[in-house]
């Protein structure tokens, strides 16, 4: 190479390394300004929602304000009563995760690894992903009453449909040469599943993982609403039948506040998993063997 020409590509190269070194801050700053912009919004929000209640433009019986939300909150944490719902609710969401993810996982593989399968109930569960899930609290009430087993039944029915779709869509990603190439080295339809297959839709699975706490979330809560004796939405259903605005709004914030927590803290995991260098250790293994 002439001399320029190599003086030439260090210096472009010098100066590429400084440009995506730079990139660090900026990004950095770019999040902090949002975060303060996000942080005005809800400070302008909240400012305005407490003036337009203090001079009566609105009745605080019924939207309350953030000073009263404030103080239901601080009311919550000191009553056994909450404590109670949360307690009930978080067990009902574990049973009801456990529950359908289980069983959507076991379906979601036997359809995504059955052509006869996939075809034959593809469709009704494409069909159950579009209708939503409330109107079929009834049934769960005739068949399991009022009480956390009719909750959490429903709950684990509302993340079944999800985490089946999800898994088939991670086995999916799985391509047919990685199959081939594992049958080349003598591997066997149990080593391709657990060396192969397991490995490639790992992303599919988290995400189906994901899916099914969401949606037990969510089917808990609604279930909670209508044939449930206790729990978080039970309490939501007492206190608005008090007109407790305050109340309502506050336990409204807690889920909506726990719901973000658990997104951060799955995207989080999620981020910290080395997908393709799991992918490589179980190939190397699968040729190994």
């Amino acid at each position: 190479m002439p001399p320029r020409t190599a003086e030439a590509t260090g210096a472009r190269n010098r100066s590429l390394r400084w440009i995506l070194a730079s990139d660090g801050p900026n990004e950095r700053s770019l999040q902090r300004r949002a975060a303060l912009i996000r942080a005005a919004a809800v400070l302008a929000f909240l400012a305005a929602w407490q003036l337009t209640a203090s001079a009566g433009l609105v009745d605080p019986l019924f939207v309350s304000t953030p000073a009263r939300v404030a103080g239901a909150m601080v009311d919550l944490a000191r009553s056994p009563g909450w404590w109670d719902a949360f307690g009930q609710t978080l067990s009902e969401l574990l049973t009801a995760f456990v529950v359908g993810t289980l069983g959507g996982v076991a379906v979601g593989g036997a359809m995504a690894l059955s052509r006869p399968l996939r075809d034959a109930y593809l469709g009704p569960i494409e069909f159950m992903l579009s209708v939503p899930k409330s109107v079929f609290v009834p049934f769960f009430i005739l068949l399991f009453g009022l009480g956390m087993i009719s909750a959490a039944a429903f709950g684990a029915f509302s993340a079944f449909f999800y985490v089946v779709v999800n898994l088939m869509g991670g086995i999916d990603l799985v391509e047919d040469h990685q199959r081939r190439v594992a049958y080349a080295y003598g591997a066997g339809r149990l080593q391709v599943l657990t060396d192969v297959v397991l490995p490639a839709s790992l992303p599919g699975l988290f995400a189906a993982l994901w899916q099914g706490v969401k949606h037990a979330f969510g089917g808990v809560l609604i279930a909670e609403l209508w044939a449930s004796r206790g729990g978080i939405g039970q309490l939501i259903e007492l206190y608005t039948s008090q007109f407790r605005a305050g109340h309502v709004l506050a336990i409204t914030l807690v889920v909506a506040l726990l719901a973000i927590l658990m997104g951060s803290l799955w995207t989080r995991m999620e981020r910290a998993v080395d997908w393709r260098r799991f992918e490589q250790r179980q190939s190397a293994r699968t040729a190994a063997g």
